[in-house]
């Protein structure tokens, strides 16, 4: 084949490729984007005034909500509007609390987008965890 011959067909080639590596291109970048910060954390729960090792605990992932806590959808939900803080997540009472001193100690660690989250906070009794943190710390 000439040279007058292959050039029209290298350039009928080359147009049809072009607009193939244009849209692909986009692709390829969407791709290799950092992926979202994690958000898992570590929650516990016991009686008295200090943790202890035998605190009852529970995981909990965000994005997508998971882990082996009893509520996830929930409490990712209200630590995304606390941003992650967790003495932000008040629900507020919606009744009376007993009277009765029986301290409960909760604790958070892990991670929230990507920035280490550590809480502890003790609490008079568990009707006043609860009406406070609702389910969060309900397990």
């Amino acid at each position: 084949m000439s040279r007058k011959r292959l050039l029209p067909l290298a350039l009928g080639l080359a147009a049809t490729l072009l607009p193939l590596a244009v849209v692909t291109a986009p692709t390829a970048t969407a791709t290799t984007a950092t992926p979202r910060a994690a958000s898992w954390l570590v929650l516990t729960s016991n009686p008295g005034e200090a943790p202890t090792r035998d605190a009852r605990s529970r995981t909990l992932t965000c994005e997508p909500a998971a882990g082996a806590h009893p509520q996830p959808a929930w409490s990712c939900h209200e630590l995304k509007k606390a941003a992650g803080d967790f003495r932000r997540v008040n629900v507020g009472p919606q009744e009376p609390c007993y009277l009765i001193y029986a301290p409960i100690t909760v604790t958070a660690r892990g991670m929230w987008n990507g920035r280490p989250v550590t809480y502890q906070e003790t609490f008079p009794n568990d009707c006043v965890l609860y009406q406070e943190k609702g389910p969060l710390f309900r397990f």
